[in-house]
C-alpha cells in the first residue's frame, strides 16, 4: 500500500489525516493494555495496567478535542483498515510479556519517532496545539516505558520471532513507519482485535503467596456488629481485594466497543479508582506488617483454567449496573459510619483510608446514573434500574443476615443439612459465595489465625475505647 500526499492545497490540513490516524493507534493501545492486563501478577504490575488504561483514555480524549477543532473535524472519524491489521498484529501476541515486548518494544516508538518527525517538520507558533499534545502525549509514554523497564528487568523475556515478524510482515504497507499521510480509504478499520478471536485469561495474574492465609471473612462477618477491630480488619482486607473489581472492569473496557467513547473514559477513571483502593487496603495492611501470606487474595468472577470470549453488552450492563448499583450504592451508609466510628475511635489513617474511597464512590454511582440507561438501550436491556435497585439491595441485605445468622448457629454447634446452605449475595469488597461449610467455619486455625490478625493491629495501634464503640447492622452484602 502506497501512502499518499496530496499536491493541492487543503483546507484541512495534513495533520488532521494523522491525528485521526495517530488517535485510532492511541485507543488500540488502550484496548490491548485492557485486554492483556488482567494477566498481570505482580501487584505493582496490577497496579499500573489500570493506570496506563485510565492514562490511555486521557491522550485519546485529548486528540480527540484536537480533532474537533478542525473544519468538519470528526473525532471518530474513520481511517484506513491498514492500521487495524497492525495494531491487531501486536495484540495477537503468544503471551502476556510477549504483548508487552510488542507495544513498548515496537509499535510506541514508531508512534513516538512520528510525533517527534512531526514536531521537526511543522510550524511551532501556528500548529502549536498539536505540538503541546504530541508532547504531552510523549510524557506520558515515558512514563509507560519507565514501568516496561523495571517489567522487563523483574520478567526477563526475548520477543517470539514468529509474532515480531508478523507485525513487521503487516509495518511493510506502511514502509515502517506511523508517519505518512494515509488517507481513510474505502476499507475503514474496525476497532483493535474485534474481527479476531482475541480471548482473556479466565482468571487472573496470581500475587506471590495469594493462597498462604486462610479465609478470615466469615468469622469477621460474625463479629461485625460488635467488634469495631473486626471493621477495622474487614475494610483493609476488602479494600485490598477490590482489586479483584478493577480486574474485571478491565474487561468490561475491553468489550464496552458498543458504547460511545465517554462511557469508555468514565469507566476507565472508575477502574482506576478500584485499583488504587486495592492499594489503599493493602498498604494499610502493610502498615502493620502484614502481606499476602496473611491474608490472601481473592480476584473476583469466573475462575479456573482457558480463556474468556468478550463479554456481551448484556453482561457488560448486568455486571457494570452490579457494582454501581447494589455495591457501591449499597456501602455508603456502612462507610460513612465506619468512617466515623475509625475517627472517633483513633484511627486517622483507617478514617482516611473511608473517606478517599466515599468521595470515588460518590463519583462511581453517578456513572451509573448517566451510562446505564443508555446502555440498556444498546444492549437490548428493558427495565428501571433504579427500582430494580432498591429491591436488589433490600435482598441483599436479607441475604447478608441470613448468611451471618447461619454462620453463628454453625459456630454454635449446628450442623445444617445441604438445603440451608444457600449461596450468599457477593458485595463489592468481599469475595461472594455460599455459606462456609461447618469444618471450614470451626477450623481451628483459621480461628486461630483470625485472632492473630485482630491481636496484630490491637498492638500497634490500639483503639481508643474499642469496647465502647456502637454496634452495628450486618454487613449490607
Amino acid at each position: 500500500m502506497q501512502t499518499t500526499t496530496s499536491s493541492r492545497p487543503r483546507i484541512v490540513p495534513n495533520a488532521y489525516v494523522l491525528l485521526s490516524n495517530w488517535r485510532y493507534i492511541e485507543y488500540s493501545i488502550l484496548r490491548m493494555v485492557a485486554g492483556w492486563g488482567r494477566c498481570a501478577g505482580d501487584w505493582e504490575d496490577k497496579l499500573t495496567v489500570c493506570y496506563h488504561t485510565w492514562l490511555q483514555a486521557q491522550i485519546i480524549d485529548r486528540f480527540r478535542k484536537r480533532l474537533e477543532m478542525f473544519p468538519g473535524g470528526r473525532p471518530d472519524a474513520p481511517v484506513n483498515a491498514v492500521f487495524e491489521r497492525v495494531c491487531n498484529a501486536v495484540l495477537l501476541a503468544p503471551s502476556w510479556p510477549d504483548a508487552m515486548a510488542g507495544l513498548h518494544d515496537v509499535l510506541t516508538p514508531l508512534l513516538i519517532r512520528a510525533y517527534i518527525d512531526y514536531i521537526a517538520a511543522s510550524h511551532p507558533v501556528h500548529d502549536r496545539p498539536t505540538h503541546e499534545l504530541l508532547r504531552d502525549t510523549m510524557d506520558l509514554h515515558r512514563r509507560q516505558r519507565q514501568w516496561y523497564d523495571d517489567f522487563r528487568r523483574r520478567h526477563p523475556h526475548s520477543i517470539d520471532k514468529v509474532y515480531l515478524k508478523r507485525i513487521e510482515g503487516e509495518l511493510i504497507a506502511l514502509s515502517g513507519r506511523l508517519d505518512g499521510i494515509v488517507e481513510s480509504g474505502s476499507s475503514h478499520a474496525a476497532a483493535c482485535g474485534l474481527a479476531t478471536d482475541f480471548r482473556m485469561p479466565i482468571t487472573p495474574g496470581r500475587v506471590k503467596n495469594w493462597d498462604k492465609a486462610p479465609n478470615v471473612i466469615p468469622l469477621v462477618e460474625c463479629d461485625w456488629n460488635n467488634s469495631i477491630e473486626a471493621r477495622r480488619l474487614f475494610f483493609m482486607i476488602g479494600y485490598c481485594w477490590e482489586m479483584g473489581v478493577a480486574e474485571q472492569q478491565l474487561r468490561w473496557i475491553y468489550s464496552a466497543e458498543f458504547m460511545p467513547f465517554e462511557f469508555i473514559y468514565a469507566e476507565s477513571r472508575h477502574m482506576w479508582d478500584e485499583s488504587r483502593h486495592g492499594n489503599s487496603g493493602y498498604h494499610r495492611l502493610k502498615d502493620f506488617g502484614l502481606d499476602f501470606e496473611h491474608f490472601g487474595y481473592s480476584s473476583y468472577g469466573v475462575k479456573g483454567e482457558g480463556h474468556l470470549p468478550p463479554m456481551t453488552p448484556k453482561e457488560v450492563y448486568e455486571n457494570f449496573y452490579g457494582v454501581t448499583q447494589i455495591a457501591e450504592t449499597g456501602y455508603f451508609a456502612t462507610k460513612r459510619y465506619c468512617f466515623e466510628d475509625f475517627a472517633t475511635h483513633g484511627d486517622d489513617a483507617s478514617a482516611e483510608m473511608m473517606q478517599y474511597d466515599i468521595i470515588d464512590e460518590t463519583s462511581h454511582v453517578e456513572y451509573g446514573r448517566q451510562w446505564l440507561e443508555e446502555m440498556g438501550r444498546r444492549a437490548g436491556v428493558v427495565e428501571d434500574y433504579r427500582e430494580r435497585g432498591a429491591a436488589d439491595r433490600v435482598m441483599a441485605q436479607r441475604k447478608s443476615d441470613e448468611r451471618v445468622a447461619m454462620m453463628r448457629r454453625i459456630l454454635a454447634g449446628y450442623n445444617p443439612p445441604a438445603s440451608e446452605m444457600t449461596p450468599a449475595h457477593g458485595g463489592e469488597c468481599v469475595n461472594p459465595g455460599s455459606v462456609p461449610a461447618a469444618e471450614e467455619l470451626r477450623n481451628q486455625k483459621t480461628q486461630q489465625h483470625y485472632q492473630w490478625l485482630l491481636a496484630e493491629l490491637r498492638g500497634q495501634h490500639p483503639l481508643k475505647s474499642a469496647s465502647d464503640a456502637p454496634v452495628r447492622p450486618n454487613l449490607p452484602m
